[in-house]
């Protein structure tokens, strides 16, 4: 199928909502809307539409996802509709496009020269020495004392996502460690658990 009828009939099975961002080709849109719902498929017509009606090359387009698989799909889209000249968009994931940078100007990153991302595998491990070295009893489980590990992996993920530093951490439990001591006192009077 012709690239244009391609564009062409996926334009015309968006909402009037998804199709103002499509046609909206200068300055910013803000797309909210939940998984599921067509966030891609609008964001790769809004390229293909800036492709078709402005002299943008596409070089000069980044489009940044989460995933590596939505920036699969999304390359996959855009050259559906667009033809090979979708290659030449700049797809990655925000990670990836960091780590681009910090590559390509390493003498603006004086404290990352030499470092390298840490991969899955480097990160249980470091965490595995962690966990065998903590004093904390309740974290290493007798009989399994990774049991926790993956969790742990997970928390410290969310608290990245939400772009809170180790001290800001620190201080956060500081203040709920504050405001534990400060409830009234919880033990028994009376019965079996008195104490």
């Amino acid at each position: 199928m012709e690239t244009r009828a391609v564009f062409n009939k996926l334009y015309r099975e968006l909402n009037p909502a998804q199709r103002r961002a499509v046609d909206t080709i200068e300055g910013p849109v803000f797309v909210v809307a939940g998984p599921g719902t067509g966030k891609t498929q609008v964001l790769t017509l809004r390229i293909a539409n800036i492709l078709r009606l402005t002299d943008t090359p596409a070089g000069a387009i980044l489009a940044l996802t989460f995933t590596k698989s939505a920036a699969h799909a999304m390359r996959e889209r855009l050259v559906e509709i667009v033809g090979t000249e979708g290659y030449r968009v700049t797809i990655n994931t925000f990670h990836g496009f960091c780590n681009d940078i910090i590559q390509r100007y390493p003498e603006e990153f004086p404290r990352l020269i030499g470092s390298k991302n840490v991969t899955g595998i480097e990160q249980i491990k470091l965490l595995e020495e962690v966990i065998a070295k903590t004093h904390l009893k309740l974290l290493r489980p007798f009989g399994y004392p990774f049991y926790y590990l993956y969790d742990v992996l997970a928390q410290i993920d969310r608290l990245k996502k939400e772009n809170l530093a180790p001290a800001a951490f620190k201080d956060w439990l500081r203040e709920r460690q504050q405001e534990f001591k400060r409830l009234p006192d919880k033990k028994h009077t009376s019965g079996r658990l008195t104490g």
